[in-house]
C-alpha cells in the first residue's frame, strides 16, 4: 500500500483507543474460534475492538468502524474458508492495510483452517469469491484488483497458520497471547503535549529509515539547532515502530550524562538492561563495554536512539559500527553537529527546518490560550510573537506559556523585553551549542551574530579575514552544528534567536557600560561612546548602520582610546567633524561620507586590509606609503577626488574601485604595475580621458571602464596578462587598441557596446582564442580568432617600429580608420594623413573584386576604392564585425597580404579605400621587399585582389571551437585613382570606361562640380589639383580635406 501523506497522532503518541482491532467473517468463526481469541485478550487486559453484528449491515464500511482501526495499536485478522467473499471483510482488510500497515503499525494475519498459499495466490474458495466479485463489479474492475493487491499483501505477512487436529485450539490461542502481549508491553515515550505538524516529519524520517528495504543495520541522524524539536522527532518515530523491532532502547539526554567515563559506563549499562530485559547489568569500564554490548546484541534486531550527541567517544563506546547489532536493525542519532555524525559514518540525514507560519501560529496558540485558535484581540500582536520566534518550537512553547492569561499590555512589555534582552530560558539552551565551539570559532559566531547575518558569503569572508580569524573552518564548523546556514543565494543565515543568544553575550560582558564591550552594533550605544568618549581597549569591532540620519556630535577624539579597534565600519550616519585619531590596529576601515579631506596625520596602520571610502570628501594628494597590507580600497562616488596617486606603496592591494568619480582626470602609472590586482573598476570617471599609458597586471581578472565617456584610449599592454577575463568599455569615447592587445591572451569577452568612435580593430585581436566581442546589447558577441591572419600582417612587414608612441605604424598600409555617413554611402577611409583622395584623379572602375594597373620605375600613390552591397544580415541586426582582406601582386609575385576588421552600425552601402602611397617608402627603407623592375622601359604589371565578409555572432551550438561563422560580402565595384604626375597609368582589359567622377552619386558629382566653380571665382584662375572642400554628413557632422594634407 502507498505511504499516507498524513497520519494520525495516535500512530507516534501512544494514546490509541484499542490494543487490537480484530478482523474475521462472523459467520465461519464469530461463535467459536474468533470469540475465544477475544476473550483471551480481554482477560489479559488487552483492549480489543470486535465489531457487532450491527456494524456489518450494507456494503459499506460505517465511519465508527473506519474510525476504530485508525484508533487501533495494531490489528489481528483472521483469514478462513469463506473470508473472501464478503465484500465488507475486503473492504476491512484494504483499510487495514492502508491506515495500520502503512503507517508501520503490526498487522498480524491468522490462517485458520485455510492454507497461507490459498489466500496468497487467491486458489480455491478464495479464486471463486473473487470471480463472483468481478462478474458483480464489471464496471469497478478496480475495486477487485485492490482486494486481490490487499489479500497478497496480508498473506505475506508473518502470523499464525492453525490446522485442525494439528494442535487444541487453546494452546494456539495462547501462543498468540503471549506474542501479542509481548510486543504491547513496551511503554510509549512522552512525545509532546501539542504535537503540531509531527506527522509528516515522522513519516520522512520512516522513509529515510527504510524499514522495508533489505539494508542490514542503518544509522540516520537527525540534526537541527537547538529547540527546534529534534528529540519530540525521534521520541515519535520510536513509538511508530518500535513493536517492528525484538529490542527497544531511547537513551536521552547524552550530553549531561556523559560528561565522564563513569557516565558513558552507566549509558551502556542501561543500553543492555532495557534490550535484553535483564536487571543489574554491570560493567565497570568503557572498554568492557564495548565487545560486551556486539557479541549480546549483534544478533538482533533492535531499535536504538542516542538522543543529543555531542562527542564521537559517545557513540564509539555506545553504538560503535554497524556490526554490532543484528540484521534490520536501526539506530537513530540526534545531535546538533552533523559534521560529527559524518565522521562516525553515518550518511543519511534528516534536517528539522523550522515550523512553517500556520503550525507555529497553533503550536503557539495551544501554550498562550490552551486553544488551536488564537483569540481575535490578540491578533496582530500574535503575529509580533511569531515574527519574533521565527518558527523555533522551543520559542513558540516558552513565549506561549509565559503570555498565558495575561493582558495585551504586558504582552507588549514582555516582547519589548525579549528584543532587547532573550528569554533566560530559550537562551540558555541555544547557547550550549556556543559553550561546545572552540575559541576561535566562538569569536567568527559571534561577528556573525553581531554583524554579518543575511550578508553574502564572500564578504563576511573578507571581514573576518580582515578581523584575523580563518572563516573557510570556522564557518563551515558553524553550519556542522546548524548555528548558521547558507541559503541559495550563497547569503548566511542566522536565525534570529540564536542571532539574539550571540549579543547577548557581548551585552554580557559590560551589562551598563557599552565602551568595555567587544563589539558594538547598537546605534545608541554607539552614539554614547563616541559622544561621551567612554571607549576603551576592550572594543575591537564597531558597526555604525543606523537606521536614521542622525548628527553625531563629537570633537573628533573618541577613538583614541580604543587602541585594539580592529573593524570600523560606518554607515548612514553623518558627523559633525572628522575624527582627529584612528587606531593603528585597524585592519578595516569602511566609512561612507567620511568628512575630512585627508586621514589624520598620526594614522599609521600597517595592518589595514581593507580601506573602503564611498562618497567621501577624501583628495588624496599625497603617494600612500604604510599601507603595505591593503588588499581592498574603494573610492566609489568620491567627487571631491582629481587624481590617483602613487600606490607602489601598495604591493598586495587586489581590488581597486573608482567608480563614478565624477572629477578624476589622472590616475597614476603605478595603477598599470600592481603584480596581485585582481579587480581594476573606475566605470562612470567621465571626464578621464586616458586612464594610463600602459599595464602589465599579471593577475588581474576584470577591468571595467564603461560609461568612461571622455576616455580615448586603451593602454599598451607590456606583458602576458592570462587571467584577465572581462574587459568593459561600454559607453566610452574610445577610438583606438594598441597591437599589443593581443598579449591579453586569456581575455574571453571584450564588452564595446555603443562606442561610436571605434569603427577598426586590430588585427592582432585575431591571436585571442577564447575572445569574443560584443559591441550591441541584442545578443552574443563575435569571435575573431584567425592566428593566420595576424601572422599575415607579422610576415609581410608591413610596420615601421614597435615604439608604443607610433600607433599608426602597425598597421601599415591600414592607419587610423573612422566612418562617417555621406549621401547614400557608409565610407570607410583609411590615411596614414588625415585627408582625402580629391576628384581631380583619373579613376578606373573594374568589376567584382580585383582591379588591375601598370606603372614604370616607382610605385605610384594610389588609392583603391571598393563599393559593397550591404549585407541582408547587416539590415537584420543592425550591426556587425566586417573583415576586409586584400593582397596585392606585383608581376605575378604576392608583395603583400593585409586585413582588418571593422565594426559596422550602419545598412547603406559599404566605401572602402586603400591607400597605397607609403608602399614606395617602404621598399626604399626595406621593410618590404621590392618586386618589380625600376626601368623607364618596363611595365610592371599591379594586381589587387580583395575580399570581405561579416562575422555571425558567435554560437556556441552550432559552432565548433576555434570556428568562426560568415557571410561572404559583394563587392560591386573597384576603382583605382592615381594623381596624373605621379602615375602612368593604363587601362586594365577588364576596364571598360574612364571616368572623372569619385562617387556614381550624381548628386555628390553635381556638388563637387559646384564646389570647384567656386574656388575658382575666389582664386581667379582655374584650379586642376589643389582643392579645399567640405561637407555636411546627415549625421550633422562637417568633414574636412585638403590636398596639401595629403
Amino acid at each position: 500500500m502507498a505511504q499516507p501523506a498524513e497520519i494520525s497522532s495516535s500512530s507516534f503518541t501512544g494514546e490509541w483507543t484499542y490494543d487490537v482491532f480484530l478482523s474475521f467473517r462472523g459467520q465461519d468463526t464469530r461463535h467459536n474460534f474468533t470469540g475465544n481469541l477475544y476473550h483471551s485478550l480481554d482477560q489479559k487486559g488487552i483492549h480489543t475492538f470486535i465489531d457487532d453484528e450491527s456494524l456489518r449491515k450494507g456494503e459499506e464500511i460505517k465511519p465508527s468502524l473506519l474510525k476504530a482501526i485508525q484508533e487501533s495499536r495494531t490489528a489481528i485478522v483472521v483469514f478462513s474458508e469463506n473470508y473472501a467473499s464478503s465484500t465488507y471483510c475486503l473492504d476491512e482488510l484494504v483499510a487495514i492495510l492502508e491506515h495500520l500497515k502503512a503507517e508501520g503499525r503490526l498487522v498480524w494475519p491468522i490462517f485458520y483452517d485455510v492454507d497461507p498459499s490459498v489466500v496468497r495466490h487467491q486458489r480455491g474458495s478464495y479464486a471463486e469469491a473473487l470471480a463472483k466479485h468481478e462478474e458483480r463489479y464489471q464496471d469497478d474492475k478496480g475495486k477487485v484488483q485492490k482486494w486481490r493487491k490487499a489479500l497478497l499483501e496480508a498473506a505475506n505477512l508473518s502470523g499464525w497458520h492453525f490446522i485442525q487436529g494439528s494442535q487444541t485450539e487453546y494452546k494456539f490461542i495462547t501462543n498468540i497471547i503471549r506474542t501479542v502481549s509481548e510486543k504491547l508491553n513496551h511503554t510509549p515515550l512522552h512525545v509532546a503535549d501539542n504535537p503540531v505538524g509531527l506527522g509528516s516529519l515522522v513519516l520522512q524520517v520512516k522513509s529515510i529509515m527504510g524499514i522495508s528495504s533489505s539494508e542490514r543495520v542503518k544509522m540516520i541522524g537527525i540534526c537541527g539547532t537547538g529547540g527546534i524539536g529534534k528529540t519530540t522527532i525521534a521520541r515519535a518515530v520510536y513509538n511508530l515502530l518500535a513493536d517492528q523491532f525484538d529490542g527497544l532502547c531511547f537513551l536521552a539526554d547524552i550530553r549531561e550524562k556523559a560528561i565522564d567515563k563513569h557516565g558513558l559506563v552507566q549509558l551502556q549499562e542501561t543500553l543492555l538492561s532495557e534490550i535484553l530485559g535483564e536487571k543489574d547489568i554491570k560493567i565497570g569500564c568503557v572498554n568492557k563495554g564495548i565487545p560486551l554490548i556486539k557479541r549480546r546484541l549483534q544478533r538482533k534486531k533492535v531499535l536504538l536512539v542516542l538522543d543529543d550527541v555531542d562527542n564521537l567517544k559517545q557513540l564509539k563506546a555506545i553504538a560503535g559500527g554497524n556490526d554490532w547489532f543484528g540484521f534490520g536493525s536501526r539506530i537513530i542519532i540526534t545531535s546538533r553537529d552533523k559534521h560529527l555524525l559524518s565522521a562516525h559514518g553515518v550518511s543519511e540525514f534528516y534536517e528539522v527546518k523550522e515550523l512553517s507560519k500556520r503550525d507555529a501560529l497553533e503550536l503557539f496558540s495551544w501554550n498562550a490560550f490552551k486553544s488551536n485558535k488564537v483569540d481575535p484581540g490578540y491578533a496582530k500582536i500574535s503575529s509580533r510573537v511569531l515574527s519574533y520566534a521565527g518558527g523555533l518550537p522551543l520559542a513558540l512553547q516558552v513565549i506561549g506559556s509565559n503570555l498565558y492569561n495575561r493582558g495585551i499590555d504586558e504582552w507588549k512589555s514582555a516582547l519589548d523585553k525579549y528584543e532587547r534582552i532573550p528569554n533566560k530560558e530559550v537562551n540558555e539552551i541555544l547557547k550550549l551549542s556556543y559553550d561546545g565551539l572552540e575559541e576561535d570559532e566562538k569569536n567568527i559566531f559571534l561577528d556573525i551574530a553581531c554583524f554579518f547575518n543575511k550578508y553574502k558569503m564572500s564578504y563576511v569572508r573578507g571581514m573576518l579575514h580582515a578581523h584575523g580569524f580563518h572563516p573557510e573552518h570556522g564557518i563551515r564548523v558553524l553550519v556542522d552544528k546548524s548555528l548558521v546556514s547558507i541559503d541559495r543565494n550563497d547569503c548566511l543565515r542566522m536565525h534570529d534567536l540564536i542571532q539574539d543568544m550571540g549579543r547577548e553575550i557581548v551585552r554580557q560582558e559590560s551589562p551598563s557600560q557599552p565602551g568595555k564591550r567587544s563589539r558594538l552594533w547598537f546605534d545608541e550605544d554607539i552614539f554614547q561612546v563616541l559622544q561621551n568618549e567612554t571607549g576603551t581597549d576592550k572594543v575591537e569591532v564597531i558597526i555604525l548602520n543606523s537606521s536614521r540620519q542622525k548628527e553625531v556630535c563629537w570633537n573628533g577624539n573618541a577613538f583614541q582610546k580604543m587602541r585594539n579597534l580592529r573593524v570600523l565600519i560606518v554607515g548612514d550616519a553623518y558627523f559633525s567633524t572628522g575624527p582627529k585619531h584612528l587606531p593603528n590596529s585597524l585592519r578595516v576601515l569602511d566609512w561612507v561620507g567620511y568628512p575630512s579631506t585627508s586621514l589624520p596625520s598620526g594614522f599609521n596602520p600597517t595592518e589595514l586590509s581593507i580601506l573602503s571610502m564611498i562618497s567621501s570628501c577624501l583628495k588624496f594628494d599625497k603617494p600612500l606609503k604604510v599601507f603595505c597590507s591593503l588588499s581592498f580600497m574603494n573610492f566609489e562616488d568620491c567627487n571631491l577626488l582629481r587624481q590617483v596617486p602613487s600606490l607602489f606603496g601598495l604591493p598586495n592591494l587586489r581590488a581597486l574601485c573608482l567608480d563614478n568619480c565624477t572629477n578624476l582626470v589622472k590616475v597614476h602609472y603605478s595603477v598599470g604595475f600592481l603584480k596581485k590586482l585582481i579587480l581594476l573598476s573606475a566605470q562612470g570617471c567621465s571626464k578621464l580621458q586616458s586612464f594610463v599609458s600602459a599595464i602589465n597586471l599579471p593577475s588581474l581578472e576584470t577591468l571595467d571602464l564603461k560609461w568612461c565617456t571622455s576616455l580615448e584610449s586603451f593602454p599598451e599592454v607590456l606583458g602576458q596578462m592570462e587571467n584577465l577575463k572581462e574587459v568593459y568599455l561600454d559607453h566610452t569615447a574610445i577610438k583606438e587598441f594598441p597591437f599589443s592587445i593581443h598579449r591579453l591572451i586569456g581575455l574571453e569577452r571584450l564588452f564595446l557596446r555603443r562606442c561610436k568612435n571605434l569603427n577598426q580593430l586590430p588585427v592582432s585581436i585575431s591571436l585571442l582564442p577564447k575572445l569574443e566581442v560584443l559591441i550591441d546589447y541584442k545578443g552574443r558577441g563575435y569571435r575573431l580568432y584567425e592566428p593566420h591572419k595576424a601572422e599575415e600582417a607579422l610576415m609581410s612587414k608591413v610596420f615601421v617600429s614597435p615604439s608604443l608612441e607610433v600607433d599608426k605604424g602597425y598597421m601599415l598600409p591600414f592607419a587610423k580608420a573612422y566612418c562617417i555617413t555621406m549621401i547614400d554611402y557608409n565610407v570607410i577611409q583609411e590615411y596614414p594623413l588625415s585627408g582625402i583622395v580629391l576628384p581631380e584623379k583619373h579613376v578606373h572602375f573594374g568589376s567584382g573584386s580585383s582591379v588591375s594597373f601598370w606603372f614604370r620605375e616607382r610605385f605610384p600613390k594610389v588609392t583603391i576604392l571598393l563599393i559593397a552591397e550591404p549585407s541582408l544580415y547587416i539590415e537584420i541586426m543592425h550591426t556587425s564585425v566586417c573583415e576586409f582582406r586584400y593582397s596585392v601582386v606585383i608581376n605575378g609575385i604576392n608583395q603583400l597580404n593585409s586585413s582588418c576588421d571593422y565594426i559596422i552600425c550602419e545598412t547603406r552601402k559599404l566605401c572602402l579605400t586603400i591607400f597605397l602611397g607609403d608602399l614606395q617608402r617602404l621598399i626604399e627603407e626595406g621593410a618590404v621587399k621590392r618586386v618589380f623592375s625600376v626601368s623607364k622601359d618596363e611595365q610592371n604589371h599591379v594586381e589587387v585582389s580583395c575580399e570581405l565578409k561579416y562575422h555571425m555572432p558567435y554560437d556556441p551550438k552550432h559552432v565548433s571551437e576555434g570556428q568562426n561563422r560568415s557571410i561572404e560580402g559583394t563587392i560591386k565595384q573597384s576603382t583605382v585613382h592615381g594623381d596624373m604626375h605621379d602615375i602612368l597609368l593604363y587601362l586594365s582589359p577588364y576596364c571598360k570606361n574612364s571616368f572623372r567622377c569619385y562617387y556614381q552619386s550624381k548628386a555628390l558629382q553635381k556638388y563637387m562640380r559646384r564646389k570647384e566653380k567656386q574656388a575658382q571665382h575666389i582664386s581667379g584662375q582655374h584650379i586642376n589639383r589643389r582643392f579645399t572642400w567640405k561637407w555636411s554628413s546627415p549625421l550633422g557632422k562637417t568633414m574636412l580635406g585638403d590636398k596639401d594634407k595629403i
